[in-house]
């Protein structure tokens, strides 16, 4: 049976949802015992289906969406600098859907 990626969507400028976003990462990396984040510019379902072919995750949640691609690669490092334990392996810049969705998840595996 295919996972299914999970729609939990944060609206609103990245000024507001930041906080939001904060504590869905933080939530998550207290009760898994891997949790990394990332952007894709493509359909989510089919980014997680490459991401289950490279380890066993158990969820992949998207929480935020944005046309704008180099918010969203911001978005991703700032993640990545600031919760040390994500299982992230560098900081870049993702090139994304110019004009188009650009979408930031959370992948889970192993819960606590």
């Amino acid at each position: 049976m295919e996972k299914k990626v999970e729609y939990n969507m944060l609206t609103g400028i990245v000024l507001d949802i930041l906080p939001a976003l904060e504590r869905s990462v933080s939530y998550f990396e207290s009760r898994y015992q891997s949790v990394k984040v990332g952007v894709t510019g493509r359909d989510p379902q089919e980014r997680f289906n490459e991401h289950l072919k490279e380890r066993r995750w158990n969820r992949m949640i998207v929480k935020y969406k944005t046309r704008n691609e180099s918010l969203i690669n911001k978005i991703e490092d700032y993640f990545i600098l600031y919760h040390p334990r994500l299982k992230n392996k560098w900081i870049g810049y993702s090139h994304l859907a110019k004009g188009g969705d650009n979408y930031f998840y959370i992948l889970l595996y192993g819960k606590k």
